[in-house]
């Protein structure tokens, strides 16, 4: 009997379905539907989702989990994939299972041997939502730096120093925020660095895959985006003061 789970993401400009099917025998293939446009995604999503099913000749009912790309991201591209997949567990009576945007990123790494991965994603206002991981098995990754939001002012220098106490060696580099902020990485080398740049619905399914074999699931009561970020916005008149980007973030450096 094959395990189909279905995933939902579109934490960034991007909006992704996949399905994946897992057979007895452990042979894995996945189903993908992507389309671009932020401001699309709570519109193409279902339709994008019976797509895979249709393709698949499977039902709803034949799922046995969803999951979604819980962020750190845009909040309302958050907000859509968590609320179907709330909304489709409920219905269904299956589990979900949150995945951080920033180890889908990761995930889609080949070999990268024992090397961290730094996840760098743009945050706008001049900053960026970092976090670092390892490999530990094809579907699994350790954490080594929670998400976080970042300054970019002296952030290679702070990472740098959290990858020494680690004792980690030369990080593989990924996510969108070097291409937006090169002067903030431009102490990575060629050889630091991926061309691995967002999430993507298929990473989100193969990191969920191992999460439900290995029992890590929520009820969809309890899952959620994951926010990092404590204001998005200014008033016209921080503004003018000279305000711009978190002030949690530009009181602290590039504290978490």
């Amino acid at each position: 009997m094959s395990l189909h789970i279905l995933s939902l993401e579109t934490s960034s400009a991007w909006c992704g379905v996949a399905l994946l099917r897992a057979a007895d025998a452990g042979a894995v293939d996945l189903l993908v539907r992507e389309h671009q446009g932020v401001q699309e995604h709570s519109a193409r999503l279902l339709p994008m989702v019976q797509e895979v099913l249709n393709e698949a000749g499977i039902a709803r009912t034949q799922l046995d989990a969803i999951a979604f790309g819980q962020g750190p991201g845009g909040f309302t591209g958050l907000r859509v994939a968590c609320g179907v997949a709330q909304g489709l567990g409920f219905a269904l009576g299956r589990p979900v299972i949150p995945v951080v945007s920033h180890a889908a990123v990761a995930q889609q790494v080949r070999d990268p041997g024992q090397r961290p991965l730094v996840v760098a994603m743009d945050a706008r206002m001049q900053e960026i939502y970092l976090a670092v991981y390892r490999r530990e098995s094809p579907d699994r990754l350790a954490c080594l730096v929670e998400p976080q939001l970042m300054a970019g002012e002296g952030l290679e220098a702070w990472l740098r120093g959290r990858l020494a106490d680690l004792g980690a060696q030369a990080p593989w580099l990924c996510g969108d925020a070097a291409a937006a902020y090169p002067e903030v990485f431009a102490g990575f080398g060629p050889d630091e660095r991926t061309d691995v740049a967002r999430p993507t619905a298929a990473a989100v399914a193969r990191l969920a895959h191992g999460a439900y074999l290995r029992g890590e699931t929520v009820a969809p009561e309890l899952a959620a985006p994951l926010y990092v970020r404590d204001k998005v916005a200014f008033t016209t008149a921080e503004r003018q003061a000279g305000a711009g980007g978190n002030p949690r973030v530009a009181a602290s450096g590039a504290q978490s």
